[in-house]
């Protein structure tokens, strides 16, 4: 028997997400193209991960929308999450899933400067 699935880490699709909103370590977008219906999210704090599943066609989790286990420690605390179109993501430290930004009202300012940047485009 396979294991139930999980939310990938990097299940955002980075070159449709639009930044209104980082801090180093975390952010906040919005996808306008061809947005996901239902709310997803995966989060880990050092052992611990906790995956969520509310989408209509995902396959189910161990406890129907949600899944926790133990795993080896690869982060301190790491969160991804998606509701309808509006998607967050922090990570401490900082990785290339969750890259160190700093953004206000749509523009970035860090590491690349732009207004309406997508994920994609501020990482590249």
């Amino acid at each position: 028997m396979s294991a139930p699935s999980q939310m990938s880490m990097s299940a955002i699709d980075e070159s449709k997400v639009i930044v209104y909103g980082a801090c180093f370590c975390c952010f906040n977008g919005i996808q306008i193209e061809n947005p996901e219906i239902g709310c997803a999210a995966k989060e880990t704090l050092l052992c611990l991960s906790c995956d969520f599943c509310l989408k209509s066609g995902a396959d189910k989790l161990r406890c129907f929308c949600m899944d926790i286990r133990f795993e080896s420690p690869k982060v301190c605390i790491k969160q991804q999450g998606q509701c309808f179109c509006l998607h967050s993501g922090m990570a401490i430290p900082p990785d290339s899933e969750v890259p160190a930004m700093i953004s206000v009202c749509f523009l970035v300012c860090f590491p690349k400067v732009g207004f309406f940047k997508k994920i994609s485009e501020v990482k590249g």
